[in-house]
């Protein structure tokens, strides 16, 4: 039954006092993977501008999150970290860092690079943190052969494989219809695929609409995967609440979903 305007504040509003009682319901991880080529300097700059908005949802959601930053697909072609995880206002600082000099999009490569699969230990994750990477492309992943030095290229199934033994969710926002292998990602481990064009544009309404949905999806899916496995590792965070909890503000956040997804979507 579709929750009206009013019983998805009211339910809200009650899980969020729920939550206030605890520190913090769940540790999250959260690895923006963005493109590098010439096409994404709109995207970039929303980011940058609109990482507080974001952390700020998540937190006010019960979230205790810090973010990393990998590009990829520069003229170097090798993923790269420009912050190990951090707060929202010193992952924005890093995020001017972003150049749009490239031409090639290893997306694969820069998935397993940030689950630390290939070249090494990049990124370091807490131990009881769920795992939240997302790919921001209006290509699909192509030269990773190249990009990890002439071995096997990453390839869909072998990064599928490791977002599973992770425990990783993952999320696309692509270009429209453009990369189907991303969402299917998306779709296997817990998240979904959302347009680019949300952030490619200098309309900043529409940025800011883009930015509110995907937070909230962003949240859903956090509380939706510690509901599922309450017993998980990841989800032993700071004061985990019960199920029942979660339930609550997974109820909550599904109606404000139903709300506003005609707004992004």
């Amino acid at each position: 039954m579709k929750l009206s305007r009013l019983a998805a504040s009211f339910v809200f509003t009650a899980a969020m006092g729920a939550s206030s009682l605890s520190h913090a319901l769940i540790q999250s991880d959260i690895v923006f993977m963005v493109d590098e080529s010439g096409s994404m300097s709109n995207v970039q700059t929303n980011l940058r501008n609109n990482i507080g908005t974001f952390a700020s949802i998540l937190s006010a959601g019960g979230l205790d999150v810090r973010f990393a930053l990998v590009g990829y697909g520069n003229s170097s072609i090798v993923p790269r970290v420009l912050t190990d995880f951090t707060n929202a206002t010193n992952f924005a600082t890093a995020a001017a860092g972003l150049v749009v000099n490239g031409a090639t999009e290893p997306g694969y490569t820069a998935t397993a690079f940030s689950l630390n699969a290939f070249g090494g230990t990049h990124l370091n994750y807490r131990t009881n943190a769920v795992k939240n990477l997302m790919i921001f492309t209006d290509e699909a992943s192509n030269g990773d052969t190249t990009a990890r030095g002439g071995g096997t290229a990453w390839t869909e199934a072998l990064v599928d494989a490791q977002l599973t033994a992770n425990k990783a969710l993952f999320n696309a926002v692509t270009r429209s219809g453009a990369v189907a292998s991303y969402d299917d990602l998306a779709a296997n481990h817990g998240g979904q695929t959302f347009d680019l064009n949300g952030l490619n544009t200098n309309d900043q309404t529409v940025v800011g609409a883009f930015v509110q949905a995907f937070a909230n999806a962003k949240l859903k899916e956090t509380i939706d995967f510690c509901t599922a496995n309450p017993t998980a590792a990841e989800c032993q965070g700071s004061n985990v609440p019960e199920p029942g909890s979660l339930a609550l503000l997974g109820l909550a956040l599904a109606g404000l979903a139903g709300l506003r997804r005609k707004a992004v979507f």
